[in-house]
């Protein structure tokens, strides 16, 4: 039997504690027991790109119709300086959920919510991470975190350097997710990514494209040229005989293309 990889699959087994981590104490403990502050990413209230547009138009308009009525160049540097600070003013009065900052301690996270109050994440309670970045036709730059024995998980956005800090949990988590993910391939047998697209074993890789149609291919490690985490969090894997890279979505890609990597050194 398969196990599926998913951000909850590391329950059964318990995280692997870090040299100098502090014991699992829940959430809610005061933040000065994950050691000294690294690093703080802090919130921002975006414009959206629509306002933006409405009130750059509006700003040009303006200084044209200002500096034909005065027979003056300089009106326009000043319409534009109001506009900037409009569209700020509008930021700023708009709401946003989530955290207003981040904490990053040498032990682990604090969350600091709108009211003030602080959640603390050791790192062996942080299960799994997820990271979309920003891009085009309205997609956000969002983040995922599951805590240890939590249903749901903590969605972050419109934080400061928001890619840094989950290319720094890549870092803090990858060596125990990856304990637990060769420990489900020596109990069951085989893992799954991406809803069983692929299908690692100790053999090598078994693919299912999505399309109905197109054939199952399967590729023994020899064959396996290379597997990392790309740009966009996903799941990148090299063959010799594909001409393009396979790429799956994946909580955590690079613990999953690190695991990979050690099989791969591992087979004859």
């Amino acid at each position: 039997m398969a196990v599926v990889w998913s951000p909850t699959r590391g329950r059964a087994v318990r995280p692997v504690v870090q040299a100098g981590a502090a014991e699992p104490t829940g959430l809610g403990g005061p933040g000065d027991r994950l050691g000294p502050v690294v690093r703080v990413h802090r919130r921002f209230r975006p414009v959206p790109r629509r306002a933006r547009a409405w009130v750059d138009v509006c700003a040009a308009v303006g200084a044209v119709v200002a500096c034909l009525a005065l027979g003056q160049w300089w009106p326009a540097p000043v319409v534009g300086a109001v506009a900037v600070v409009a569209a700020s003013a509008f930021g700023w009065l708009r709401p946003v959920a989530g955290p207003r900052a981040v904490r990053v301690h040498e032990g682990g996270l604090v969350l600091v919510a709108a009211d003030g109050g602080e959640r603390t994440l050791p790192w062996n309670a942080v299960e799994a991470t997820e990271y979309t970045p920003g891009a085009r036709r309205g997609v956000r730059e969002q983040g995922r975190i599951w805590p240890a024995g939590a249903d749901e998980p903590v969605v972050l956005e419109h934080l400061r350097g928001l890619g840094r800090l989950f290319r720094e949990l890549e870092v803090r988590l990858s060596p125990g997710l990856r304990a637990v993910l060769h420990e489900s391939l020596g109990t069951e047998g085989s893992v799954r990514f991406a809803r069983g697209r692929l299908t690692v074993t100790a053999g090598g890789l078994v693919h299912r494209p999505p399309h109905p149609l197109a054939a199952t291919e399967a590729y023994r490690w020899a064959e396996v040229e290379s597997a990392r985490a790309s740009d966009l969090g996903e799941l990148e894997i090299r063959t010799h005989s594909a001409g393009l890279p396979l790429t799956f979505p994946a909580p955590n890609a690079r613990a999953a293309a690190d695991f990979l990597e050690e099989l791969r050194a591992a087979a004859p």
